[in-house]
């Protein structure tokens, strides 16, 4: 699915996120695909400044995010806040690409006891030095599966 973002500042984004880091906030991400368009997101918060979009055009915004939260550095030379002529693909739940990405990279992810939450939801954190990554995922069979056979839960 391509569509064009428009209307969205996600340079002013970027750069509200650049300024949360250089005053050294703690931040909170989780991420999500946009309702509309399907473009990979997160959203960002601290303890100063409630949850915004920012758009994830390139595997280097999220790398400079996670640089960040893993170890305090700031510089975004590579993470650029737009994508070709505003177009971007994406067919697949960035929340759970990024969570099998972490679980295949070996970081430390803690799971909600799946009996305590009746919601339906799988619920996960990744904390660092600074900050955390929240996941909140719909639970579905195969979901379920994945993490069993990693041993991330008991069923």
């Amino acid at each position: 699915m391509k569509h064009k973002l428009s209307n969205y500042g996600n340079s002013d984004a970027h750069n509200q996120i650049k300024k949360l880091m250089l005053r050294g906030e703690k931040l909170t991400i989780g991420f999500f695909n946009e309702d509309i368009t399907n473009y990979s997101c997160a959203w960002i918060e601290s303890k100063t400044v409630s949850a915004f979009k920012y758009v994830i055009f390139k595997e280097d915004n999220v790398y400079w995010l996670m640089n960040y939260l893993v170890n305090g550095e700031v510089e975004d030379i590579d993470a650029k806040p737009f994508g070709i002529q505003g177009e971007i693909e994406e067919e697949e739940d960035f929340q759970l690409c990024m969570l099998k990405n972490f679980i295949e990279s070996k970081m430390t992810v803690q799971f909600s006891p799946l009996p305590r939450d009746g919601s339906g939801f799988v619920r996960a954190i990744s904390a660092f030095d600074n900050g955390k990554v929240i996941f909140k995922l719909k639970k579905t069979d195969e979901l379920l599966e994945y993490l069993k056979a990693r041993d991330f839960i008991l069923l």
